[in-house]
Formats: C-alpha cells, structure tokens, sequence
C-alpha cells in the first residue's frame, strides 16, 4: 500500500519573529517565520496555518501576509485554518474541533507549535492525543523551533518534541496493565523501539506473558512469570533508558503492581494460597468478575485440600474427592442426586466429606459453595441459563453484583482470613 504524503500543521501570531537559522539534520533555514523553515525542511503535500481573526487580516496580520508570498513565490502548498482568538474556553473547544476536524483517518502529520501563543501548545498535545487514539493518525514529528536556545552564530536548534506526546501512549498503555493485566499495547511499545536489542524484546515477551496467564486465569504461570518480571525489565534498563525512555519512569510502578504476586516455588504451599487469594480480589477489584469467580471456585478447593493435610493436585482423579466432599456437605438435607426418593444424608459423604461436616466451619462452607457455583453459573453460562421471572436488565445485573459482593466475596474474605490466608498488611 502506498504511503501517505506528509500535512503540516503551523500556527502564526502577531508578534514580531526575530530572523536566525533554524537547524535540522544539518541543514539550515534563515528565516524569522518558522512555518517557513518547516516548507523547507519536510516539503509536506499541503502545510494547514491556523490563523486568529487578527493574524489573518488587518493591520497586524504582516506575519502571514510576508508568509503568503513567500509560499507562493516557492510554490508551497497552503490552506488557512482559521481559529478563534482563544479568550474564552468556548473558543478553546472551537479551536480544537478545527484542528481535530481538518485531519483525516489515518493522516500523517507533523505539528508545528512554534508560533503558538498561550495555551495552544497544551491544546495541541491534547488535540494530537485525540487524533492518534480516534482517527489512527500518524505523528511524524512535533515541532519547536527553539529561537531562544540559538547559539553564537544565531543558529537555532529544532526540537522534536514527538518523544512527549508518546509520553501519553506509554501512560496509556502502562495503565491498561495495571488495570487489567492486559500488557499487548505496552509490550508492542517496548518491542517497536528496537529490534535488535535481545534484552527488549525479551522484556517485552515476559510482559506479553503475563497479559495472557492474566487474561485466561492462569495463576500459577502468572505468579512465576511476575517473579521473573523485575529482573528482566533491569537487563533491559540500559536500552530502556535510550530507546524508550517513558517506560524507565513507568517501570518502578509496574514492577510494585506486579511483583506482589511472585512465587518461585514448584510446590503448592501456604504461600501459594495466600497469593492465589491476593490475585481474586486483584482481579475483583478490576472489574475482571469472571476470571475473580472462576478462580475463587478452584481456590477453595485447594484451600479445602490444604487445611485437611492433602497435597495440592490437579489431576482429575485427585482433585475430584475434594470436589465431591464439598459438594456433599452442601447436599446434606436435600434429595439424593441419583435417586430422589432418599435424602442425602451425611452417611453418604465420602472420608473428606466427613471429616469436613465436624468442621465449625461447615455452615459457612455450606453457603459459600452453594453461592459460588450459582454465581459462576451465571457467569459461565453466558445467560443461557432459564430464567424464573423477566427482569430489567439494570435490575437483574445490581442482583448479580450484590450477590458477588455479599454472598461470595464477603465470605471469601471470612474464610480467608480465618484460615490465615491473607497478608497481614492487607487484613
């Protein structure tokens, strides 16, 4: 597919510019007008200048009158953006729409905010963030002709501002990590910066891990990818530190959100269970229902198996006792499953069953298994489930929640911290 040709977007004041030679890649412009400079250096297909009502006619409008003829005489393609004079915030809201406006779907673009007055430059960054998330543009460059840093011989840097304004796409993506432990953003970010170097790439692969042991509920690849994550990210410091330097101030953050949950050990412990509890309420706590549900069901299976001495398995054959001892508890009372003439009585829980119905924990046991799988039913199925009266959706969905936060969470928490498996610092 052929690429895009380059628009500029400048701005032009009232003020009387000072002539110097802008510099760029070796080059040099003498000009006092840095829309000028721009032309000069990028050629783009077509340079937008936004114009005050006053910069543009009248008795003060001798900076772009001197501009026009100099685009002309050098064949520069041209058009006027006009803009309000940004006195009030209404007209801060129209320059912005006129700036958003004139910019198509997926444009390059280089801004120019060397001429801008009082608060466009912050307008502009803002406007640049909103083109790139909304409209996919491409920013080639943001420009600032630093007449003010000129040297000796009135030779003025151009500075790139463009590292700042992918400031926000790092903080964007950092916070969807942190948020929902999705890292594909932030992981495409650390790997378009430099192929070659092992040390990123690899950073950004144990990033792309974690997003997806978070991502498919898969906590024990989660805990020991995390426990990997600080060191990885520390080989890539000295690279970081050059080719993706928002990501150095973001990583302190990162590590601190992630490392909470790192366990090295091959064997189910204690602690195991602590951090597997730590990652629930994480994942609760973000919204992220369905994973928080799905875990919690097997976490107190493995809480169950744990605090009756048994070791910690996932095969099927070894898991299924403990499943069927905590069902059971809960059938006590109620028909037989396979044969509802009888009721099921505590003679036919099997040896775990038994030992869990002298617990004093067992009423509680009771109602939090029997909450659970009808929450995560409700979750898992997807709404295809029969439904025993037609509600309204808003209603329907503050029951489901309210049954999350006091029938399975709340509970949780109790059994949790009763069974001392919650960090100290978090009880």
């Amino acid at each position: 597919m052929k690429e895009q040709p380059i628009r500029a977007i400048s701005f032009l004041g009232v003020s009387k510019y000072e002539t110097t030679s802008y510099v760029w890649n070796g080059q040099q412009k003498q000009t006092e007008l840095f829309p000028e400079a721009v032309a000069y250096f990028f050629k783009p297909a077509e340079i937008l200048v936004c114009l005050t009502p006053t910069a543009h006619e009248g008795e003060k409008a001798r900076n772009w009158i001197e501009l026009k003829q100099r685009f002309n005489q050098n064949n520069v393609p041209y058009r006027v953006l006009q803009i309000p004079e940004g006195h009030t915030e209404v007209d801060l809201w129209k320059i912005f729409n006129t700036l958003t406006n004139a910019v198509d779907q997926e444009e390059r673009l280089i801004f120019d905010i060397t001429c801008s007055f009082r608060s466009l430059p912050f307008l502009s960054f803002l406007a640049i963030a909103y083109l790139k998330a909304a409209k996919q543009v491409k920013v080639e460059h943001v420009l600032y002709g630093a007449y003010e840093a000129r040297d000796d011989q009135n030779r003025s840097p151009i500075f790139d501002l463009t590292p700042f304004v992918s400031l926000l796409d790092w903080l964007s993506a950092t916070q969807q990590f942190i948020q929902t432990g999705n890292a594909r953003s932030l992981s495409s970010l650390l790997r378009s910066q430099r192929n070659d170097s092992k040390e990123l790439v690899e950073a950004s692969e144990i990033l792309e891990i974690i997003s997806q042991a978070a991502r498919f509920c898969q906590p024990f690849t989660f805990m020991q990818e995390v426990a990997q994550l600080e060191s990885k990210l520390d080989k890539a410091q000295p690279d970081i530190e050059i080719d993706a330097v928002p990501f150095s101030v973001l990583k302190e953050n990162i590590v601190g959100t992630f490392t909470q949950f790192q366990s090295q050990s091959d064997s189910f412990t204690e602690e195991t269970l602590r951090k597997e509890y730590k990652l629930i309420e994480w994942y609760y706590q973000k919204g992220q229902v369905i994973q928080a549900i799905s875990l919690a069901r097997e976490w107190l299976i493995d809480a169950i198996t744990f605090r009756l001495g048994e070791a910690v398995k996932f095969d099927r054959n070894h898991r299924e006792p403990f499943e069927e001892a905590i069902s059971g508890i809960a059938l006590v009372g109620k028909p037989h499953p396979k044969d509802h003439k009888q009721p099921f009585t505590k003679d036919h829980l099997n040896d775990y069953g038994k030992k869990l119905w002298e617990w004093e924990d067992k009423d509680l046991l009771v109602q939090l298994w029997t909450d659970l799988k009808n929450v995560r039913n409700s979750l898992d199925h997807a709404e295809h489930l029969p439904k025993k009266q037609k509600e309204k959706t808003v209603t329907a969905f503050k029951k489901l929640q309210d049954k999350m936060d006091q029938k399975v969470m709340r509970p949780l928490r109790g059994v949790a911290e009763k069974w001392n498996l919650v960090d100290q610092a978090e009880t």
